[in-house]
């Protein structure tokens, strides 16, 4: 028992290091050297570091998604582009004041949130942030697994045909994809263990090489689909039995969901910037890339007489297999960034956030790892209307979230300065209530209870519904946000 306890004392139990912010007796329950403020000397990404990082998730194949799968689901390529520009800008606001609070007080989401939520109230906070994020983290795993097929079908053309008939159809997956899904998870694994403060590396190639691609992208749109007149003349077919108007709400929601979690995330990542103003360019590119993917969509209905929503299955069906391999390639690339830090950084802060003694960020990164590929991702991703109903339906729990850290901040607090400090101690002004602000989590759940009915019928449509709870519902981001706050 000895040498087991041992083990457990210094391999497994994760103590305070020298200079740690906190000096509390019990500053393992509350902090440890990824929680602790950022010191000067890792504050190393410079604006276009996260110019960068906001490249590289613009060409992320998920964000494309969102406006190819408002055009399957039969909306008119025009009307998409503007749903998505409109869900765009109304997420920018959050995106960049948290940002801005990571970057200003050098600390992670799960921190700050302990200013509002308390801090035990905040571990709400984090849990509802880091379910999400995992599950994003298994989705993004399964676009990459797409961009490694696209690059093996580019080299050995016959790998699409390769047990393709293995897996029964209710597993959502062939073995062709199980396989590149993998193969892309072993590959972004070691880059879970390169430092965040080292990461910018990453998003300078991005800058470098993604404009490039998207040029490329755009080019092979319009003259594969012979102009804009032609793509975006495609009328509205609304097959679902929805309203244009409801698939157009949903096409917004769907794209604030995209981004719902940056709105939260962004203090992870701006917290090793140098100065504030880094996340203020963060929607930068948001109107090309829904102008491509749109007419990539609609490019395809035309070219192909198919309804594609996955730009990776467009990639697919190209008979050139250099472009295809490149694409391939350049998609996996963005993916693996926008991953790692989009995704399962924020995880790895909210469970060392929970169990500070225990967790850090790579030891939290990998349990996010291990979650993304035990969760079956696929299952979300097979399909545009389920994929369409789990981003959208989730942000509805992420927006009361971040409202009520906006409102605590900016209005209640009138955006006087944090208490680092008091971030820390137990007992201090974060306290609240036996370590809870009940209010904020009561606002919570003012905002999110009126959107469950319309949450349910997304999930299940067999059940009735009020039409005015499901139009409510398409804004449920927005809603739940200005009425928890």
């Amino acid at each position: 028992m000895g040498k087991l306890r041992q083990f457990y004392d210094k391999h497994i139990v994760l103590h305070p290091h020298a200079g740690a912010f906190t000096s509390e007796p019990d500053a393992a329950r509350w902090s440890n050297k990824d929680l602790d403020p950022v010191p000067e000397e890792k504050k190393t990404w410079e604006w276009w570091h996260v110019g960068g990082f906001w490249i590289a998730e613009g060409f992320n194949p998920a964000q494309m998604q969102v406006p190819s799968s408002a055009v399957a689901l039969g909306l008119n390529p025009g009307l998409a582009m503007v749903a998505c520009l409109i869900g765009n800008l109304l997420v920018t606001g959050p995106v960049c004041i948290v940002g801005w609070l990571g970057s200003k007080y050098s600390v992670p989401f799960p921190v700050i949130a302990r200013a509002s939520y308390g801090m035990i109230g905040a571990y709400w906070a984090m849990i509802i942030r880091g379910i999400f994020c995992v599950i994003l983290y298994g989705v993004q795993a399964t676009l990459g697994g797409n961009a490694v097929r696209c690059m093996l079908e580019a080299i050995w053309p016959s790998f699409a045909h390769w047990h393709l008939d293995s897996l029964p159809k209710s597993a959502d997956i062939t073995a062709p994809d199980l396989l590149c899904f993998a193969l892309f998870w072993i590959a972004s694994f070691p880059l879970l263990f390169v430092p965040m403060s080292s990461l910018r590396w990453l998003f300078a190639v991005k800058i470098a090489i993604m404009p490039f691609f998207y040029v490329a992208l755009f080019t092979w749109a319009l003259t594969a689909g012979h102009g804009v007149g032609p793509l975006f003349s495609i009328p509205n077919k609304i097959t679902s039995g929805w309203s244009i108007g409801y698939v157009f709400c949903s096409t917004i929601l769907a794209t604030i969901g995209g981004n719902a979690t940056f709105a939260v995330n962004m203090a992870d990542i701006t917290r090793y910037a140098k100065n504030p103003r880094s996340s203020a360019i963060a929607q930068a590119f948001a109107l090309p890339i829904c102008i491509t993917m749109t007419l990539m969509a609609a490019t395809a209905q035309v070219v192909y007489g198919q309804v594609l929503w996955n730009p990776l299955t467009i990639v697919l069906l190209w008979n050139n297999r250099t472009a295809k391999f490149f694409a391939g390639l350049l998609f996996a690339f963005a993916t693996i960034a926008t991953n790692i830090t989009g995704n399962s950084i924020p995880f790895a802060h909210d469970i060392a956030g929970i169990f500070p003694r225990y967790m850090n960020v790579r030891r939290g990164q990998i349990l996010c790892a291990i979650l993304g590929f035990a969760m079956n991702p696929w299952v979300i991703q097979a399909r545009a209307s389920r994929f369409f109903n789990f981003v959208g339906g989730y942000s509805i729990f992420l927006g009361p979230l971040v409202g009520i850290i906006l409102c605590d901040y900016l209005i209640i607090r009138k955006a006087r300065p944090y208490n680092i400090y008091h971030l820390y101690r137990p007992g201090g002004l974060y306290w609240y209530w036996k370590g809870c602000n009940f209010r904020a989590l009561t606002a919570w759940l003012v905002g999110v209870v009126p959107l469950l009915p319309g949450l349910i019928y997304n999930i299940n449509s067999n059940i009735k519904m009020d039409k005015g709870i499901l139009e409510f519902y398409t804004l449920g981001w927005l809603d739940g946000l200005v009425i928890a706050s």
